[in-house]
């Protein structure tokens, strides 16, 4: 699909929209996280927790002057990948319509916040949809918007651990999606030939625009493989270990201890095993995050996460094999807690001891001063309670929108089905990945709820336009 000349002036003008939280609050946002992610590439590290691929992109954009220009890009990034959206669904969208529908999205959803922040949530959303424009549109693109398109997949999947199983998960239910669409057109082709016979008619379904077109899944598997292969190559360099996550079991160590069987085997098993956490097993902090995170944490105690990593999974084993149905039920438990959980606003707080340091170690003074006078810092950005309701409205009629209009777009073999199937897939998966591997938390759900209402307009919109 050639590139439009429209996309020159949409795009820019749509990633305008985008950045407004960011220019209300005099600065990009930042998290806990951000400081981490700044650090990594400046002072040339890999931090067992977090992937170095987000620090590599943002270093030659802030080039340790200013970070304004890497929600800039973030903006201009979200804004294409969405043009080419509603290019491959509405083909002849009129940029004016694209820009108004950005707006709204930017006002009525938490997608703007995404953008306007120094994290590499905004591309968990944004790589469900490079997917499926992967799936949907390769055979009508030019080779090199291919190619772009699959290496920022690649990239996207790279900046977060929980995009790996994310994508796979993802693709694989794509795959079976497109072989179920596929065994549906050939029954359907084969009884519209029957009626030909008999009746003498056209058949009913043609090899025309409906039909489904022949995939190169090789070239849609590239981009996992090409991230996968990137993380593990980077953490071989770093750690000494080919691996996607060297050290991840110790965040399912913390999932474990804190569900319950974790915490009994470490009862059971200590002292004699041995394991590093056992001197502490009276004194574990109240949850999960304060055991992974706070200076005074037993982790840190018993010699850091790279240390307890080495018994995490003995530990692990033995609390899953000794209550399966208990672990097993607290996953789904919080699986669920995290689908429901996504409010608006979660770490939109000061984060002194995680992020200004770095500022103000790697930084400017003329940085400083922007990134302290900014209301996070003082304690004052915040989601209204009015715009927060808004928020979780729009996505739940979204999610509504996107059941309803799925079977429509089935019948009628409508590219945007497969938009439709990935926006309600990606959502109970999201949750079990973060809230039932991990700890569910608002802005894990949050991050991807925009998607829902985002690709229902459009499947409303394209479904209307094509014939039933």
């Amino acid at each position: 699909m050639a590139t439009d000349r429209t996309a020159l002036l949409a795009v820019p003008a749509a990633a305008a929209s985008l950045l407004w939280p960011a220019l209300w609050n005099g600065y990009p946002i930042v998290f806990a996280d951000t400081g981490t992610y700044l650090s990594q590439a400046i002072q040339h590290y890999a931090s067992w927790d977090r992937p170095v691929f987000y620090s590599l992109f943002m270093l030659p954009l802030h080039a340790t002057v200013t970070v304004w220009p890497v929600v800039v890009v973030q903006a201009l990034l979200a804004a294409w990948l969405l043009w080419m959206v509603a290019r491959s669904l509405l083909p002849d969208l009129p940029a004016i319509a694209f820009i108004a529908g950005i707006a709204l999205l930017s006002l009525c959803t938490w997608l703007p916040w995404l953008v306007s922040e120094l994290m590499p949530d905004l591309f968990t959303p944004l790589l469900v949809v490079a997917l499926c424009l992967l799936v949907v549109t390769p055979e009508r693109s030019p080779r090199w918007e291919q190619a772009v398109l699959m290496t920022l997949t690649a990239f996207m999947i790279a900046t977060q651990l929980s995009s790996v199983p994310l994508a796979c998960l993802l693709l694989a239910g794509m795959l079976g999606w497109d072989c179920a669409q596929r065994l549906v057109h050939r029954r359907a082709a084969a009884r519209s030939r029957r009626v030909t016979v008999t009746a003498d008619t056209r058949p009913a379904v043609t090899d025309g625009d409906n039909r489904p077109s022949r995939r190169d899944w090789r070239l849609i598997l590239l981009p996992p493989a090409l991230a996968i292969l990137a993380l593990c190559s980077v953490n071989l360099a770093a750690h000494g270990r080919f691996s996607i996550a060297p050290f991840g079991n110790v965040f399912l160590l913390a999932r474990v201890i804190y569900d319950g069987p974790g915490m009994a085997a470490l009862r059971r098993g200590c002292p004699a095993a041995g394991w590093r956490l056992c001197p502490f097993v009276g004194r574990l902090p109240a949850n999960s995050d304060d055991f992974l995170w706070t200076p005074d944490s037993p982790l840190l105690a018993a010699g850091g996460a790279k240390a307890v990593s080495l018994d995490a999974g003995a530990i692990i084993r033995a609390a899953v094999l000794a209550d399966p149905a208990d672990e097993i039920g607290a996953v789904l438990t919080n699986s669920l807690r995290q689908l429901t959980r996504f409010g608006s606003g979660d770490g939109l707080g000061p984060w002194p001891d995680q992020v200004t340091p770095v500022i103000e170690h790697d930084f400017p003074a003329r940085e400083q001063a922007a990134y302290a006078s900014a209301r996070q810092q003082a304690g004052s950005l915040f989601v209204p309670a009015w715009l927060a309701a808004i928020h979780r409205i729009i996505a739940l009629g979204g999610v509504a929108g996107c059941l309803v209009l799925l079977p429509v777009a089935v019948r009628r073999h409508a590219p945007c089905s497969v938009f439709l199937f990935a926006v309600l897939l990606t959502l109970p998966v999201s949750a079990a990945i973060t809230g039932g591997l991990s700890a569910p938390h608002e802005r894990y759900q949050a991050r991807i709820m925009w998607l829902p209402p985002f690709v229902a307009v459009l499947s409303l919109a394209a479904l209307r336009r094509q014939p039933a």
